[in-house]
């Protein structure tokens, strides 16, 4: 079915923070493990972690916008125009330790779109350089917290005998990371549309495939029988 970028986005702004986690569970290497009522709760939790983080950062660095927060903390911040070496889009990325890149073709692209479809209503106040960098900030503050922030910390047992195995829930960081950038930048809805519309600048049909999974999985659609 064909979807403009506005009927997308119309649905995906109105998405609850519980509905976007279960887009971020249904990509969880271990998403079988946990019952929809631990999913949750885990939602709820790496929202919370995600949100106390970016008080700290408004109380700590008051007045201050992304980039010079990040810079203030030690962090390089790089804004090339598109990735070297080509390949997969990237949107932006974080290198450990301290390596934050937010690629500008995407964020130009998207501007562009916005502006010739009149998006502005579904994205009021949307700044996408700062968005993402916030987003990327925030795997930066997690990976300097890492002994005990909660999406590092967190982890479900899969077996006890012989020895203790434990894995970290990987879809965690992403709720927090996004949750982050939501409270950094004072945005209406969820950086996860970015997902959509960045992707829209690229390639429509993978867009409105990603559109209706996004949908099945926060439960508004119902999900595809598995072959």
């Amino acid at each position: 079915m064909k979807y403009t970028i506005g009927e997308m986005l119309e649905e995906l702004t109105g998405l609850t923070y519980q509905q976007w986690g279960g887009y971020a569970f249904y990509h969880e290497p271990l998403e079988r493990k946990f019952s929809p009522e631990q999913k949750v709760e885990y939602t709820r939790k790496a929202n919370a972690c995600g949100e106390e983080e970016a008080e700290k950062m408004l109380m700590e660095y008051p007045g201050k916008n992304i980039r010079e927060i990040a810079e203030e903390m030690g962090f390089t911040v790089k804004t090339p125009k598109t990735p070297t070496g080509g390949g997969h889009v990237i949107f932006a990325q974080y290198v450990e330790p301290k390596e934050i890149t937010v690629f500008m073709d995407c964020v130009e692209k998207a501007e562009e779109l916005i502006e010739k479809e009149k998006l502005q209503r579904f994205l009021p106040d949307f700044n996408l350089e700062e968005v993402l960098m916030a987003h990327e900030l925030f795997h930066g503050i997690e990976y300097r917290n890492r002994k005990q922030i909660f999406t590092q910390t967190e982890k479900i047992e899969l077996w006890r005998r012989p020895f203790s195995n434990k894995l970290k829930i990987l879809c965690l960081s992403e709720i927090a990371a996004m949750a982050f950038a939501k409270r950094m930048t004072g945005i209406s809805c969820s950086p996860y549309v970015l997902d959509v519309l960045l992707m829209y600048c690229y390639n429509e049909e993978a867009a409105a495939a990603l559109y209706e999974e996004i949908m099945e999985a926060a439960g508004v659609r119902e999900r595809k029988e598995e072959c």
